[in-house]
Formats: C-alpha cells, sequence, structure tokens
C-alpha cells in the first residue's frame, strides 16, 4: 500500500464530523462545553467565521454555529447543537497538509471528549445519538494551480469543461455539482465546484469541496472515517488530469 502525497497542494481544510441527536442541547452548553477544551482550544468562541475567512461548510443547515479556536488556528471545533466537527485548516502558504492518519485520532480524542461531557452534565446521563458521520475535503485552486476563470476547467478536471470556442470565451462564473454512491454501509459522496472571489486578495477562487456522507452510524465510527478516507483519495485522483496531478508534484508514499 501507498499514500498519494502533493509537493504542491490546493488542500487548504480537512474537517471530520457528526451529526447527532441532543434535544435537550441549548445556547448555554456552547459556554460550559468551552471551559473544558479552552487549554487548548483558548481564542474565545466565534458565532461566526471571523472577516477574511472563506465559509466553506454549505452541507451545514443554518443553526447557530459556534467556533472553538486553537492559538495557531489549524484547530478548530464547530459546534451546533445538532452537529460536531473538528477541522484542520492551513494558515500560510507554507503550511504542509498533515496526513489523514494525523488528523483523524485528534478528532476521534476531541469528539470522545465532547460526548463524555455531555453525558455526565446532563442530567438524565444519556449519551448522544448518532445519525450521520461525514468526511470534507477543502480545496481552494487558484492561479497557483493553474486556474483563473472557468475557461481552465477543462485542464484541472476531467469531469467537467472543455476546451471552448472563441464565442464561449466570456464565461466569468462557475457553479457545479454531482454525487457519487459510495455503498450501502459508507453513503454517498458529494462533489461541489463553487467560484468565489477571495476575500483576502479579491481574486476569483475555485472551492473543490468533496464530502462523503454516510447513510446511518451502524459501522464502527472509525471504520467508516476509513473507507470515507480511501474513496474520497481515490475519487479526488480521478477527478483530476493526469498532467495537472504530475504540476501539482504526485507522488507515492509508502504507508
Amino acid at each position: 500500500m501507498s499514500t498519494p502525497k502533493f509537493t504542491k497542494s490546493p488542500l487548504t481544510e480537512v474537517v471530520c464530523g457528526v451529526e447527532f441527536n441532543a434535544p435537550e442541547f441549548s445556547s448555554v452548553h456552547f459556554g460550559l462545553y468551552w471551559q473544558t477544551i479552552k487549554d487548548r482550544f483558548p481564542s474565545p468562541p466565534l458565532d461566526r467565521p471571523p472577516i477574511g475567512e472563506v465559509e466553506i461548510l454549505s452541507i451545514l443547515p443554518n443553526l447557530r454555529r459556534v467556533w472553538f479556536e486553537s492559538l495557531d488556528k489549524k484547530q478548530l471545533i464547530q459546534l451546533q447543537s445538532n452537529r460536531f466537527h473538528y477541522n484542520w485548516r492551513s494558515q500560510n502558504e507554507d503550511d504542509e497538509y498533515p496526513h489523514f492518519k494525523e488528523i483523524y485520532p485528534k478528532f476521534e480524542q476531541e469528539w470522545q471528549h465532547f460526548q463524555t461531557w455531555w453525558q455526565q452534565y446532563n442530567s438524565d446521563n444519556l449519551p448522544l445519538g448518532k445519525i450521520h458521520y461525514e468526511l470534507t475535503y477543502m480545496n481552494q485552486i487558484d492561479k497557483k494551480f493553474g486556474w483563473d476563470n472557468p475557461r481552465d476547467n477543462y485542464k484541472i478536471f476531467t469531469f467537467v469543461g472543455k476546451k471552448w470556442s472563441d464565442n464561449l470565451k466570456k464565461a466569468t462564473n462557475f457553479n457545479a455539482g454531482i454525487e457519487f454512491d459510495i455503498s450501502e454501509n459508507v453513503g454517498k459522496l458529494i462533489v461541489r465546484l463553487n467560484q468565489i472571489v477571495n476575500p483576502k486578495d479579491d481574486n476569483n477562487v475555485l472551492l473543490f469541496e468533496l464530502t462523503a456522507r454516510s447513510v446511518d452510524t451502524k459501522l464502527d465510527i472509525r471504520e467508516w472515517f476509513d473507507l470515507a478516507h480511501k474513496y474520497t483519495v481515490d475519487a479526488f485522483l480521478e477527478l483530476i488530469q493526469e498532467e495537472t496531478k504530475k504540476e501539482w508534484g504526485l507522488t507515492w508514499l509508502p504507508e
């Protein structure tokens, strides 16, 4: 077995998450929970992304969402009354993205801590009812990665775009989505392309988001995330053109 690695990667964020059922969860719990993690996430809780941040988890419903950030801002917990997400985020261009085997244990640790806290805190000592698992890989593709506008789609992706004729060369905006069935146990892979303006430099950037979402939580959580991770990485490699993968420095590392 070997692991793909890019010397030049558009990956900016990896998110591991669980949707759960906790009917008694209320606004007061955000602050109470923070008291138990502020040694690792000391920044005061944020109710919304700070100015300049790109809002990426469009799959999340429009409920109150609180952010808990680590000191270096590379780790983030997003909490809603029915969702728990742990993020790794790139903060600088020279940040090297960690392997999934480095990210997952941190998510598992924080998720277990959250479950334990909740069960000890609520009066009935009831465990959280897990509903879905989610794994998201977010990539930001811009000029550094060969994309300037929708006319460049065909150079990067295998599943969308072509070399358009002159009368179509004025395309200025592009959004697309596609879903893949993974398996009955694992669920679906949702692929989204959304063109935005980067608030940091006002340049166009294409967000390439891959989200694996489970049908249920019958599988052991580690087993599900391992299967979802493998499928998501394989899908990414298949959806990117061979020449682009070479330009991004694809190599294979031993496990």
